[in-house]
């Protein structure tokens, strides 16, 4: 129904972004390999829509690069893991590091991610190996040694945390200890992929 959307930044948190276009604003999950990149004033985001009839709810999830837009109806599409799942994945590790591990056949690697269970890990490996194998290496973050980090990323670290699902005071706890590990520069997005370890 959607391929894109170019909007003005109304608003954003970590894994959520309000984009107005045309006089409308559209609440759109994002992965943090988006959320960390996205600058300036305006952003074209590539969409995949979905619907859940039973619960009468549409929800948009919006992308930098088809890379990621391709990875995340890849995974929808293995039994086990619908779109919340999906962008749970993405945003605990970068989008080439999911394809190795599924191409590694890295079934204990990929039952960490939460709503990923054995069974659910095999499948992803069945299912989207041989893919997955094909797809050429893109850039990928890098995190470095740096030390404590500032209270805005920090708080906007647990939001994200606590927007997946995750209990606050867990979610706080985890951002501390990735805020320890990482230190001062660490980015948001580095701070929430490194808390989804630890929570």
């Amino acid at each position: 129904m959607y391929e894109f959307i170019r909007g003005k930044i109304h608003s954003m948190l970590p894994g959520t972004v309000i984009l107005e276009a045309g006089g409308v604003g559209y609440r759109i999950q994002v992965p943090l390999s988006t959320s960390g990149k996205l600058k300036g004033a305006e952003a074209l985001l590539l969409v995949h829509h979905t619907i859940n009839a039973e619960q009468g709810e549409e929800k948009l999830f919006g992308f930098l690069t088809e890379r990621e837009r391709d990875l995340f109806r890849a995974l929808i599409k293995v039994k086990g893991i619908g779109p919340a799942t999906a962008i749970t994945v993405m945003c605990a590790a970068d989008p080439d590091q999911v394809i190795s591990l599924v191409a590694a056949a890295d079934v204990a690697a990929l039952k960490k991610f939460k709503g990923i269970g054995p069974k659910t890990a095999e499948r992803m490996v069945t299912e989207l190996r041989d893919d997955f194998a094909k797809w050429s290496p893109g850039a990928t973050s890098v995190s470095t040694n740096m030390a404590k980090v500032p209270g805005a990323k920090g708080n906007d670290a647990v939001l994200a945390l606590v927007s997946l699902g995750y209990p606050q005071n867990k979610s706080e706890t985890a951002v501390a200890k990735a805020a320890d590990k990482l230190g001062t520069g660490a980015s948001t997005e580095e701070l929430v992929r490194q808390a989804l370890q630890l929570v």
